[in-house]
C-alpha cells in the first residue's frame, strides 16, 4: 500500500504544513480517519468506532479496520519528526464527539 500524507489537525489555525502536523496512512485508513471511523489518540493508538467493531461484514472489514483497533501508529524515532500530541488530542476530541 502506498502511504498518503494525513494531517493531525487541519482546523482553524492548525493546518500548518509542518512535519509535526502530519503522518502517513494508507488510503483506506486515511479515508476512515477523515470520516471519523478511526481516531488516533495523543499517545498514538488507533481507535475504531464501536459500531464498526460490532459490524459483521467479512474479511476486509475485519482485517482492514477492526484489527487495527488499539494498534499503535508507527512513529519516527526522532521526536521532531513525530506527530504533535497536542494536535492529535484536538483531533481526537472531535472524533470522540462525532461518535
Amino acid at each position: 500500500m502506498t502511504p498518503l500524507a494525513c494531517e493531525s489537525w487541519d482546523g482553524e489555525g492548525g493546518g500548518d504544513p509542518v512535519i509535526p502536523n502530519g503522518f502517513s496512512l494508507c488510503k483506506l485508513h486515511h479515508a476512515a480517519y477523515d470520516q471519523n471511523i478511526i481516531g488516533i489518540m495523543p499517545d498514538y493508538p488507533l481507535i475504531v468506532r464501536n459500531d464498526i467493531l460490532e459490524e459483521h461484514d467479512g474479511p476486509m472489514l475485519r482485517a482492514g479496520l477492526q484489527e487495527v483497533h488499539q494498534a499503535k501508529l508507527h512513529v519516527p524515532s526522532p521526536i521532531e519528526f513525530r506527530p504533535d500530541r497536542d494536535r492529535l488530542s484536538i483531533r481526537y476530541e472531535l472524533f470522540a464527539k462525532a461518535i
